[in-house]
């Protein structure tokens, strides 16, 4: 199936089932895919939950995983920094109630008919996929342990590890965060999301593995949180909803129920046949992985543009990689090269384009609000906290530095007084103000 093009596979397999606005969004889930695998092929090596390790002792009631596509013996061949890098796309949809961003997860992950689904996952065909719960504590998450020192239960951090999780809402986990038993939600799914390391100091014990999970999951627009890091482990995909839109949705579920027999036949068919191709690439990537990895100068010509910023090239990076893994011809045994064709340019044009619409909202908020004033730097981290980074001061203080610093139109200066002390900073914002004489 050398010649099976997966991402013109799956968006006929969306048009003839009439989803609404999915052209841009579907590759993004494939390179999601793709870079999920690359993950594996380089890190996987080491795993906490191998029967067959030494470091695992079954019958002492260590977790394992028995039967897991994504185990091999082969060593790392993409070593940045002399660093074992994570290449995982973890996937943000954000858009308002009604919008499809149940539908796209659902589409790939909803038991049975997900098009990455496989009924026998537990016994090593395909990859792990689970549609998480509605709502989950940080126990339930990432363990916590009994009074011997073992971790209770199955986490679902560690039950998952090497699969593809999906929350349909992510405020699920972001709420759970803010609650009493819960209040280390946030810090262990920043550092489980960024290298997959999950580490807990409680009186009874350690809970201490790594986890290789990806996480898809929705939110709306009034929930979407960006504070302490968030927005560096997601890949967001903006859902815009209009009169028009919600017009076309009537529309399409009008011709969902009156597709024939014939015409679901033949798209079970090309679902299956989907299925296929993502579970052989996996498995063929797994048996015969690439010996390094090479990025043409085109890509950083793209990743040079200004509208990137330092801190997301990263990203942009990672769905280089995971296109190239699902692109038709796969040569194992050499080093994948990145390049740009018109295909991921496409993607990376029309990924970019919906990452600065939600991203620089606040920023557009805080301009507009404070537009040709100036104001003492501590009021100014006060309001970013209080209408950006949902209180956490700190964060606002990193989000300063990240999004405003850079802006022509916001300075930060002393200001000129006789009086003794320390003066501190004021703020301007306004029409170039970097350029204006402070």
């Amino acid at each position: 199936m050398s010649d099976f093009d997966v991402f013109a596979k799956t968006l006929e397999f969306t048009t003839r089932n009439y989803y609404v606005d999915v052209e841009d969004k579907v590759p993004i889930f494939l390179c999601s895919i793709g870079a999920h695998i690359f993950n594996a092929l380089n890190k996987c090596s080491r795993c906490d939950f191998d029967p067959d390790s030494p470091l695992v002792d079954e019958e002492e009631g260590d977790f394992v995983i028995t039967h897991c596509p994504l185990r091999h013996n082969n060593p790392p061949f993409y070593t940045p920094m002399s660093q074992l890098p994570d290449t995982r796309i973890h996937l943000m949809l954000r858009g308002a109630k009604g919008s499809g961003k149940s539908i796209l997860i659902n589409m790939f992950l909803s038991e049975g008919t997900g098009l990455l689904h496989s009924m026998n996952q537990d016994l090593g065909e395909g990859m792990r996929t689970m549609l998480g719960p509605n709502s989950v504590t940080e126990a339930g998450m990432f363990g916590s342990v009994d009074e011997d020192g073992r971790i209770l239960g199955r986490p679902l951090a560690r039950e998952l590890c090497g699969g593809i999780l999906g929350f349909e809402e992510f405020s699920s986990m972001s709420d759970a965060s803010k609650k009493e038993h819960s209040l280390d939600m946030k810090n262990q799914l920043l550092t489980s999301l960024d290298n997959g390391r999950v580490q807990k100091a409680l009186r009874a014990g350690w809970v201490n593995y790594t986890t290789r999970y990806s996480i898809w999951a929705g939110t709306q627009p009034a929930r979407f949180e960006l504070e302490s890091g968030l927005d560096r482990r997601f890949f967001i995909i903006d859902i815009e909803m209009t009169p028009e839109k919600e017009l076309l949705y009537k529309q399409a579920q009008h011709k969902q129920s009156n597709v024939s027999v014939e015409e679901r036949l033949e798209l079970a068919n090309l679902a299956i046949s989907i299925k296929e191709w993502i579970r052989n690439r996996m498995n063929n990537a797994v048996a015969n992985p690439p010996s390094g990895l090479l990025f043409a100068d085109d890509v950083l010509e793209w990743i040079e543009h200004p509208s990137v910023r330092s801190f997301e090239s990263d990203l942009f990076r990672r769905i280089c990689i995971g296109y190239h893994m699902m692109k038709p011809e796969y040569r194992g045994g050499q080093p994948l090269v990145i390049t740009l064709d018109p295909t991921l340019e496409a993607i990376l044009n029309s990924s970019l384009k919906m990452r600065r619409t939600v991203m620089d909202a606040d920023m557009e908020l805080i301009r507009t609000t404070f537009w040709m004033k100036d104001l003492p730097k501590s009021e100014v981290v006060k309001e970013v906290s209080r209408m950006v980074t949902n209180g956490d001061y700190q964060s606002a203080k990193r989000w300063i530095i990240e999004n405003l610093e850079p802006q022509d139109w916001y300075a930060e200066f002393e200001p000129e007084t006789a009086r003794r002390g320390r003066k501190g900073l004021l703020c301007r914002f306004g029409k170039n103000a970097k350029s204006d004489k402070i």
